[in-house]
């Protein structure tokens, strides 16, 4: 449990739990057309039944407050499903990414009076439920900005082509110790 304030006093006491598929008709009624243009048109049942892990964000009426959705390979084609690491490798050597260690956003909404907390929340909920995920990436178009929630949390990498579209698609990233930081244990004397 956490409690989240909006930026007018209003407090939120929150909870995360996997989504249900029942919690389809509440994630759509969050979408707006910023989000369709972030994330592309996207089939909300289809995307759950092959998330490697979706996030739902509950107040305690059990009204939904925000939805992540993660998988385990890039949104808008612009690699193979198995085949993404060596185009990232590309991008940023520097970044150890693997199939093991990263996920990628394919969705995030919330209810814009508390949209930044639920963003923070969900991320920490996600890092401490995965120990070994270490980077969340985020692929949107590149003409687009990612908006207040969004820009708190990811950082630009760069740009990379698509497969299949005439444009360049920007890749933002997410560090698990920015939110749930790894705990590290030295050899006892």
């Amino acid at each position: 449990m956490s409690v989240l304030t909006s930026p007018r006093g209003k407090v939120e006491v929150v909870h995360c739990r996997r989504t249900e598929s029942q919690d389809v008709y509440c994630i759509k009624s969050l979408i707006r057309k910023f989000t369709c243009k972030l994330f592309g048109k996207l089939n909300i049942i289809y995307l759950l039944e092959k998330a490697n892990l979706a996030v739902t964000l509950c107040n305690d009426k059990e009204e939904i407050m925000a939805q992540a959705t993660f998988l385990d390979y890039p949104n808008w084609n612009v690699a193979k499903q198995d085949d993404w690491v060596s185009v990232f490798r590309e991008l940023d050597s520097d970044i150890p990414c693997t199939p093991l260690n990263t996920l990628f956003m394919h969705l995030f909404v919330a209810v814009d009076e508390y949209s930044v907390g639920c963003c923070k929340e969900i991320l920490r909920t996600v890092y401490k439920a995965v120990p070994e995920l270490h980077f969340i990436f985020l692929i949107v178009p590149s003409y687009m900005s990612l908006g207040s929630t969004l820009i708190t949390v990811f950082d630009q990498v760069g740009n990379i082509p698509c497969l299949t579209y005439e444009e360049d698609f920007a890749v933002h990233i997410c560090h698990r110790h920015s939110h749930y930081p790894q705990l590290h244990v030295r050899k006892a004397r």
